[in-house]
């Protein structure tokens, strides 16, 4: 008898588990046409990398990026809809409509080029820095968008370029 009082108590707080999970995606959520997306060109991390956050087909969000070759990884997956505004309310309060192109990034010229894109039912604004780091309110759109995409993930694609690859077969074992 004592066993199936143990296999009860797995099995209830199983579906407590369950229950919990289609509360959360049950959640009320009204999309507004939102989409939130950077890409970085020339970054130290690909030649191109990029986030993007749009809910038309539901909440999602979607991680890239690509080496100079071209070669392209890219991985994606749903968000809830507390997820999502919790995301959308950082970024709502950079300003971003009034957001134009940035004039306190470092602007070297081999810093890469972050271009943004933002939307909702009211608003659309895209905007460009040029920064090795993204200088404040901008930070605030790459920052929750990075942590967001990568919740759960690996790293995206081979972290090692193939530059630094082939570098390291040319070095002499010491």
């Amino acid at each position: 008898m004592r066993r199936w009082g143990t296999v009860l108590a797995v099995a209830g707080a199983a579906c407590g588990g369950t229950q919990k999970q289609v509360a959360r995606e049950q959640q009320a959520f009204t999309c507004r046409d939102r989409i939130v997306s950077y890409v970085a060109t020339h970054h130290i991390g690909a030649d191109e990398l990029g986030v993007q956050m749009s809910c038309s087909d539901g909440p999602k969000i979607k991680r890239w990026k690509m080496d100079r070759s071209g070669q392209r990884a890219e991985d994606a997956r749903a968000i809830t809809p507390g997820e999502f505004e919790d995301i959308w309310k950082q970024v709502d309060g950079t300003g971003w409509p009034n957001l134009k192109d940035c004039t306190n990034g470092t602007g070297g010229k081999q810093d890469p080029v972050y271009t943004f894109d933002v939307k909702d039912d009211q608003n659309a604004a895209s905007f460009a820095c040029q920064s090795r780091s993204m200088p404040y309110p901008y930070n605030d759109l790459v920052d929750p968008l990075d942590q967001a995409a990568a919740l759960g993930r690996g790293a995206l694609g081979d972290d090692e370029p193939a530059e630094a690859k082939a570098l390291d077969k040319k070095k002499p074992k010491s």
